[in-house]
Order: structure tokens, then C-alpha cells, then sequence
């Protein structure tokens, strides 16, 4: 028989204690010992276990950003750009109808003092009315000149002829002084035909402009006024001509003060 040895036995019983006790299972394991683990998914990726001790809540997937009803308020002129107002070519007052000053000031004030191109063209016009006017009187200058300087060269001559023993008659001059004033007179009436006729084609290119008192219709001008009631009522909205003169003289002014470099 074997010698009996009490330290075997004491190992023997210690290992048939230790398969005694029940091995854990992922089921039975200790929740503090569980929850650092049950966070993660990928932990236990092979539980298909109903019963699982830890399941996550379900989040909702955030929703996407929606673009398309905040752009009309972001914005509105990329989506509906505004559309401009519609504005009329034509003036609101029809200058052919003015027949005062405050109603003329005001429109050439809105019309001609915002059109470049409408100013260049009554500049071009005025200041070729000047150039004719500065002309004209340059050429009876020149007249006068000349007749004064006829009469001077005639005694010169005079003088040499008399040197040389040439009688001279002094009774036959190159002109007299009514010979002089008449030859004015007839480069004067010259030049008041031409003024005239500038005159009408300064008003014509106006009218055409649109520009008061010269594009304003016949009927609204009379002749002068005449010291009687029958008159005063059928002329009473009409202009007499001569203040339609005077207020042409007026806006010519006016434009040149406007349309000046």
C-alpha cells in the first residue's frame, strides 16, 4: 500500500473546489464589471441575443439642411430680382401747351439740365448764333475802316500829284460822307435780313428740341392786347405775342446759363 501523503491530498481538493465553482458567463456577468464595456458596440459584435442586457436607444438621423425656403429670405434678389419701373420716354408736361414761365423753368429743369446730349446740341446752336453775330460786326467794322481810310489815301495822292506839278481837282473826292452812310445802311439791311433768317432757324431747331415759347402751338398765341372786354375773353388763355418774344429772349438766357462749359 501506497505511503499516504497529506500534501497531495490538499492539492487534489483544492482543484476539484476550483472546477466546482460555475465559470461566468457574458449573460451572468457583473453589471460594474459590464458597463465600461456595454458603450461600445464593437465590444460584442457577435450578440444576436434578444434578451441583451444593453441595448442602445435608436438615434435619429439629424436632418438635412434645407436650402431651398431660406433662399428667398437670404436672398430674394437672386430668386425674384426686382423689376425696375417703367418710365415714360415722353415728358409729363407737353411743352407745346406751356404758356408761363414757372411751367417752363420747371421743365427744361428736368429735361434739358439731365440730358448731356440735348445740352451739346443748344450750346452748338448758341454759340453759332454768336460766331455770325461777332462776324457781322467785325465786317462793319472793317467798313468803316475802310471808308476812313479811302478819304485819307485820296488827299495822300492828292499831295504826291501836286508834288510832282500834277493839278488836282479837289471837287472830286472818292466819297462823300452821305456816300459812306448810305453804303452802311445797305450792309446793315444785309445783316438785319440774315439776322432774321438765323433768327427762324434758331427757332426751328428749338421747336424741334422741345423747348418752351418755341415750340408752342399757333392757337395759343394772339396779337397784342387790344383795350377791349370782347378781346379780353377770346385771347384771355393765350399769349400775346410780344410777351412770347420777350419769354424767348428769357429762355434763351436761361439755356445759355445751363448748357455753358
Amino acid at each position: 500500500m501506497a505511503e499516504y501523503n497529506s500534501s497531495d491530498l490538499t492539492s487534489i481538493l483544492n482543484t476539484l473546489s476550483a472546477l466546482s465553482k460555475p465559470v461566468p458567463t457574458p449573460g451572468t456577468q457583473n453589471p460594474s464589471t459590464q458597463q465600461p464595456y456595454s458603450s461600445s458596440p464593437r465590444i460584442q459584435p457577435s450578440h444576436d441575443d434578444d434578451d441583451d442586457a444593453y441595448e442602445p436607444p435608436d438615434i435619429p438621423p439629424a436632418p438635412a439642411p434645407s436650402t431651398s425656403k431660406p433662399q428667398p429670405h437670404l436672398h430674394p434678389q437672386q430668386l425674384h430680382p426686382p423689376k425696375p419701373a417703367p418710365t415714360d420716354p415722353t415728358p409729363s408736361t407737353d411743352p407745346s401747351t406751356i404758356t408761363t414761365w414757372p411751367s417752363a423753368l420747371r421743365h427744361v429743369m428736368r429735361t434739358v439740365s439731365q440730358n448731356e446730349v440735348l445740352q451739346r446740341r443748344i450750346r452748338r446752336l448758341i454759340q453759332s448764333q454768336h460766331d455770325h453775330e461777332e462776324q457781322w460786326w467785325q465786317g462793319r467794322e472793317a467798313l468803316c475802316k475802310k471808308q476812313k481810310a479811302r478819304g485819307e489815301k485820296k488827299k495822300e495822292l492828292d499831295e504826291v500829284l501836286r508834288s510832282v506839278g500834277v493839278p488836282v481837282d479837289s471837287s472830286k473826292g472818292v466819297s462823300t460822307a452821305e456816300e459812306d452812310e448810305t453804303e452802311l445802311k445797305n450792309y446793315d439791311a444785309k445783316i438785319y435780313a440774315a439776322s432774321n433768317q438765323m433768327a427762324q432757324a434758331l427757332t426751328l431747331e428749338l421747336r424741334g428740341l422741345g423747348i418752351p415759347f418755341f415750340s408752342i402751338k399757333r392757337d395759343l398765341v394772339s396779337d397784342n392786347h387790344k383795350n377791349n372786354d370782347d378781346h379780353d375773353k377770346q385771347h384771355k388763355d393765350k399769349l400775346p405775342r410780344d410777351e412770347l418774344s420777350a419769354l424767348q429772349l428769357r429762355m434763351l438766357d436761361l439755356l445759355q446759363d445751363l448748357c455753358k462749359e
